[in-house]
């Protein structure tokens, strides 16, 4: 389990793990996939402030259909006899499930006005992950309720933002618009987080994959908004290389913003969420490279449960 978060400037979270006692170079760290905000970074054709912040009370005047969790489970391996055709389906799949959040925060500015220091507040886009939606309803309008999964490091801020004004969104770069969500909760320890949003969007909600079918050498693919968001939703394919009780070290590329992002096996199903990667130099001066982690799907399910107080996931 990766032991400690440490935050730095624009809310970029750092895991810092000492590795000199397991035989690596004492320069590597284990970095969290999260964006931060750079202004150069962003499509600015698409609104960034289009929707006011959603409350509790909206959603609990929600009228649900039935409460069904629409979620898909899927079995692209036995429908596709080559490689290629089951690749292409499963990303066409996890792309209709990932989103990039949005992380709105105030942030404090110290300036000087030519008299003193004068200490004022901005609101702005603090930075970005991505997030999977796992729960899919029916609403009365004929609108749904959807539930999604992304990192905690990716909604929180850290002592330069001011408490409780905290907003999130869903970018979409189909949309001209973005969707304001409500963080349901999160789990500091698990790193991970649940939001919520109403959306006449047509989403696909995701399940998870079988652990029986994880194993060493699995091909997966990743999907996520790395670096900009020009490159929302980029998949990366690649396989399993190292399993334990509570993560997936593989080597589909991420990046910052991937963090939160889905990890889909094969299947088209979910097996873990990316949240950091190794990066640094060994002791010999070479770059570390195609070190991967995802947190695993049993790490998941529990804190999702933890936080929302249902089994909403489908197995």
């Amino acid at each position: 389990m990766l032991n400690k978060k440490i935050s730095t400037f624009l809310g970029l979270s750092i895991l810092v793990l000492s590795l000199a006692s397991c035989g690596k170079s004492e320069n590597s760290t284990i970095t969290n996939t999260t964006s931060t905000f750079n202004t150069s970074n962003v499509n600015n054709s698409t609104s960034s402030d289009s929707s006011s912040p959603v409350t509790s009370a909206d959603f609990a005047n929600l009228k649900l259909v039935t409460g069904e969790n629409l979620a898909q489970k899927n079995s692209f391996k036995a429908e596709y006899s080559d490689l290629e055709n089951n690749i292409e389906a499963v990303c066409n799949f996890a792309s209709s499930t990932t989103v990039c959040v949005q992380n709105y925060q105030s942030v404090y500015r110290v300036s000087f006005n030519g008299h003193g220091w004068v200490t004022s507040t901005t609101h702005t886009l603090y930075g970005w992950g991505s997030g999977v939606i796992y729960y899919k309803a029916l609403l009365e309008d004929g609108s749904y309720l959807y539930k999604l999964i992304t990192n905690e490091h990716v909604v929180s801020g850290d002592s330069s933002c001011v408490e409780g004004e905290e907003e999130y969104q869903i970018y979409d770069e189909n949309y001209d618009e973005n969707i304001s969500a409500e963080l349901i909760g999160k789990n500091e320890a698990a790193d991970i987080a649940v939001l919520q949003f109403v959306s006449e969007r047509e989403y696909n909600a995701v399940a998870l994959e079988d652990s029986s079918n994880i194993k060493v050498g699995s091909y997966v693919v990743a999907m996520g908004t790395p670096i900009s968001l020009n490159y929302y939703n980029t998949a990366t394919f690649g396989m399993v290389s190292k399993l334990s009780i509570d993560s997936i070290q593989h080597d589909a590329t991420i990046n910052s913003g991937n963090s939160g992002g889905p990890l889909f096996s094969l299947n088209g199903n979910l097996v873990g969420i990316n949240n950091a990667k190794l990066s640094g130099t060994t002791s010999s001066g070479s770059t570390i490279e195609g070190i991967y982690f995802a947190i695993s799907n049993s790490v998941v399910s529990d804190a999702v449960y933890g936080i929302t107080n249902a089994k909403e996931l489908v197995l």
